[in-house]
C-alpha cells in the first residue's frame, strides 16, 4: 500500500515538474520574439561609423528589417504550423534565431548583415506564431488566460532585459551586441525534452467547436478577427511612437540626458507587465469588452497626459497609464482568438495576429512622421493617438451596451413567445 502511494506520488511530482519545466521554457521562448530590432539599437552609431560609405536610412534598416520580414512571413509560417505541428517550427525557429540574430557579429558586409536581419524576423514570427499556438493547445479556460498572462508578462520584462543587455555588449564594441542573440540556443534543449505535439484529436476540443460553430451561426467570426486585428495593430502602432518619437520630445523639453531617456522608455514595459499579471483575475469582474474598454481608455489618457501636459511628473503618470493598458489590452486580444478560433487553425491565425502585432511597429514611424512635420510639435503624435484610443474606447463601450440591448430584447421575444 504504501510502495503503491509512493509510486503515485513519484509519478504526480514528476508530472507537475515537467509541466512547470514546459511554461518555463514557453515562456522564455516567447521572451525572444520582443529582442527583434531594438537589442541591438545601441549600436547603431558603431555600425554607422563602421559602414560610414552608407546613409543613415540604410543603417536604420538594421533595425526595421527583422519587423518587415515578419509581416511579410507570419501567415506564411502559421499555415505551415497547421500542416506540420508546431514543437518542430519552434525549435528550428529558435536555431535560426540565433544563427541569423547574431550574424552581425562576423558577417564582413553591411548588405549580407542586412539579409540576416530579414532572416531573422522570419524566424521571430515563426517563434511567436508557435508559442501563443502552443499556450492554446495547452492550457484552456481560466489557466489559459492566465499563462497568457505570464507570457505577455515575460515578453515586457524580457525586452527590457535583454535590451539592456545588449547596451552593455555594445561598450565592448557594436559586433558584440549581436551576440545577445545566441541565448536561443540555451532553450532548444528544454523545448526538445519538454513539449510534445498536441495530438490531432485533441485539436478539435468540444469546447472549441462550441464555441467556433456559436461564432459562425451569429455570423460574427470574422467580424471578431477583424476587430482583434485591427485592435492589436493600433496598439502596437501607438505603443511604438514612444521610443521612436519621445526621446526628441525629451530633448524639446530640455532632458537630453540618454539615461534618463532610458529609464523612462523603460516605464511602460515595466508596468505593462504586472499588468498583463493582473489581467486573468480581472476575466473573474469584467467581461471581455469591458476590460477592452478599459485598456484603451488608460492609453487614451496616458497619450493625451504626455501630449498636453508639461512637467517631468506628469510625464511619467502618463507613461505608466500607457503600459498599464498595454498590459491589459495584449493579453485579453490573445485570450479573445483562442476563444473564437478553431484549434486547427490556431497557427494560421495566430501568424495573421504577428502580422498586424508587428506590422503597427513597422509603419508607426512612417505615420507619425508626417503629423510631425504638418503640426511641427512631436507633442501633437501623442495627442492624436489618445483620440484614436477614445475613438477605441467608444468602440467596445457600444459593444458592451449592444450587448446587453440584444439580450433585452431576446429575453421580451421569449417572454411573448
Amino acid at each position: 500500500m504504501n510502495t503503491t502511494k509512493t509510486l503515485k506520488d513519484k509519478i504526480t511530482y514528476y508530472t507537475t515538474g515537467r509541466d512547470k519545466l514546459k511554461l518555463t521554457f514557453l515562456i522564455l521562448s516567447s521572451m525572444m520574439t520582443m529582442m527583434g530590432g531594438a537589442a541591438v539599437a545601441p549600436s547603431l552609431p558603431g555600425i554607422s561609423a563602421y559602414f560610414s560609405g552608407y546613409p543613415e536610412s540604410v543603417i536604420a534598416l538594421v533595425i526595421t528589417l527583422p519587423s518587415l520580414a515578419i509581416v511579410l512571413s507570419g501567415w506564411f509560417i502559421g499555415m505551415i504550423c497547421d500542416r506540420v505541428g508546431k514543437v518542430r517550427p519552434l525549435m528550428i525557429s529558435l536555431a535560426l534565431f540565433a544563427l541569423f540574430g547574431s550574424s552581425g557579429a562576423y558577417l564582413s558586409s553591411l548588405e549580407m548583415i542586412l539579409v540576416g536581419r530579414a532572416l531573422l524576423g522570419i524566424a521571430i514570427a515563426g517563434i511567436m506564431t508557435t508559442t501563443i499556438a502552443l499556450v492554446s493547445d495547452y492550457y484552456s479556460g481560466p489557466e489559459r488566460i492566465r499563462v497568457i498572462g505570464y507570457q505577455s508578462a515575460a515578453m515586457g520584462i524580457g525586452a527590457i532585459v535583454l535590451e539592456t543587455s545588449g547596451g552593455l555588449l555594445a561598450s565592448f564594441g557594436w559586433r558584440e551586441t549581436f551576440l545577445i542573440y545566441l541565448i536561443a540556443l540555451l532553450f532548444i534543449p528544454g523545448v526538445l525534452l519538454t513539449m510534445k505535439e498536441p495530438k490531432r484529436e485533441d485539436n478539435t476540443s468540444g469546447s472549441q467547436d462550441f464555441n467556433k460553430s456559436k461564432v459562425e451561426k451569429k455570423g460574427l467570426s470574422f467580424t471578431q478577427l477583424a476587430i482583434i486585428y485591427i485592435s492589436v495593430f493600433g496598439v502596437m502602432l501607438m505603443f511604438y511612437t514612444l521610443p521612436t518619437k519621445l526621446p526628441y520630445l525629451l530633448q524639446a523639453a530640455g532632458i537630453s540626458s540618454t539615461v534618463v531617456s532610458g529609464a523612462l522608455l523603460g516605464i511602460p514595459g515595466f508596468i505593462s507587465a504586472f499588468s498583463a499579471l493582473s489581467c486573468s483575475r480581472l476575466y473573474y469582474y469584467l467581461k471581455r469588452n469591458s476590460i477592452m474598454a478599459t485598456g484603451f481608455l488608460l492609453i487614451a489618457l496616458g497619450f493625451l497626459i504626455i501630449g498636453t501636459v508639461s512637467g517631468l511628473i506628469f510625464l511619467i503618470v502618463g507613461l505608466v497609464l500607457v503600459g498599464t493598458g498595454q498590459g491589459l489590452l495584449l493579453p485579453t486580444l490573445v485570450g479573445w482568438l483562442s476563444e473564437i478560433a478553431p484549434a486547427k487553425r490556431y497557427g494560421t491565425l495566430y501568424g495573421i495576429y504577428s502580422v498586424f502585432f508587428y506590422l503597427g511597429q513597422f509603419v508607426s514611424g512612417f505615420v507619425s512622421q508626417p503629423i510631425i512635420d504638418i503640426s511641427g510639435t512631436y507633442q501633437m503624435v501623442f495627442t492624436l493617438g489618445g483620440l484614436y484610443s477614445i475613438m477605441m474606447t467608444a468602440v467596445f463601450v457600444f459593444l458592451i451596451f449592444g450587448k446587453k440591448v440584444h439580450a433585452k430584447n431576446k429575453q421580451e421575444s421569449d417572454k411573448i413567445t
